[in-house]
């Protein structure tokens, strides 16, 4: 028998992007256990310039991520397109799991249905004949699906893939203040999926940072209680959320629940800066 190609518990059979963005805020943490899961995500790649320096910070923190790339750049025989293929597989070989990002980065919910279901088919199609992997995990540009898109993801078996931290390190050129911003959402949303790009070399040096953070606040068993961090992959990361999940019926309920924790033990702490789902604005709740 072939093992299961999709390792992980599938959560959102009807492939809705509002359950997607509820499951990336993960696990609903346990009574007494201060384990909190963190998972990354990397998307818009494969650049042959940057991702390998993105792989050296995850080999050296030992951390197995999530790609999404963008097709077209592994089609064609020029040499930056050759250049792609080979770092595509270096990332199939350090052992991370390769998702699709559709072939053009195109916003799905604005084309045609005809264009939304090549971009979608294309990108999958590039990234097999790249790497051999059909992808099963989906991540659509800017979080977007429509009830059409929504529906071909379904019928393909697809897992949609969302995000609840990110820090616009596409838009940012200080990696220490990207760090900082990462670290405070972490540490407010106690865990989740983070979005990163693994196109500008200022996004490797922020990964770093924030790993080593992680590093200094990992979850340790023998203080069952105490707040840390455990950096997972994500099959790891559905499997506990399948575990225990949150008791929210949207990830708006989630947030407003949490905020009015935070305000209750930081009286006069803000609340830590966030990006919108899917937008580029930083937003304060």
């Amino acid at each position: 028998m072939l093992p299961d190609p999709t390792p992980w518990p599938q959560l959102n059979p009807i492939a809705s992007v509002n359950r997607a963005w509820l499951l990336a805020e993960g696990p609903m943490p346990q009574p007494g256990s201060g384990r909190r899961l963190v998972t990354f995500t990397f998307d818009d790649g494969p650049f042959p310039e940057t991702t390998p320096v993105v792989l050296h910070v995850l080999a050296k923190h030992h951390v197995r991520a999530t790609f999404f790339w963008i097709g077209r750049y592994l089609d064609g025989e020029s040499d930056r397109a050759v250049a792609s293929r080979k770092t595509a597989l270096e990332v199939r070989d350090a052992g991370h799991l390769i998702g699709n990002h559709t072939h053009d980065h195109a916003r799905l919910p604005i084309v045609s249905r005809a264009e939304a279901l090549a971009q979608m088919d294309d990108g999958a199609g590039s990234i097999e004949r790249a790497v051999g992997i059909k992808p099963c995990l989906f991540r659509p540009p800017f979080g977007q699906l429509d009830d059409y898109t929504e529906g071909i993801v379904r019928e393909e078996g697809l897992t949609v893939v969302l995000w609840n931290i990110e820090v616009g390190d596409l838009l940012r050129d200080d990696p220490g203040a990207m760090a900082e911003s990462l670290e405070s959402q972490i540490d407010f949303s106690g865990g989740g999926i983070v979005l990163l790009h693994d196109i500008r070399f200022t996004t490797a040096d922020a990964l770093d940072k924030v790993l080593t953070w992680l590093d200094r606040h990992r979850y340790d068993p023998a203080k069952p209680a105490m707040v840390g961090y455990d950096v997972v992959d994500f099959v790891e990361f559905m499997r506990q959320t399948a575990a225990s999940p949150q008791p929210y019926a949207n990830r708006t309920a989630l947030e407003e629940a949490r905020a009015s924790a935070w305000r209750k033990a930081h009286a006069h702490a803000a609340i830590p800066k966030r990006l919108s789902p899917g937008s580029d604005v930083l937003e304060t709740m």
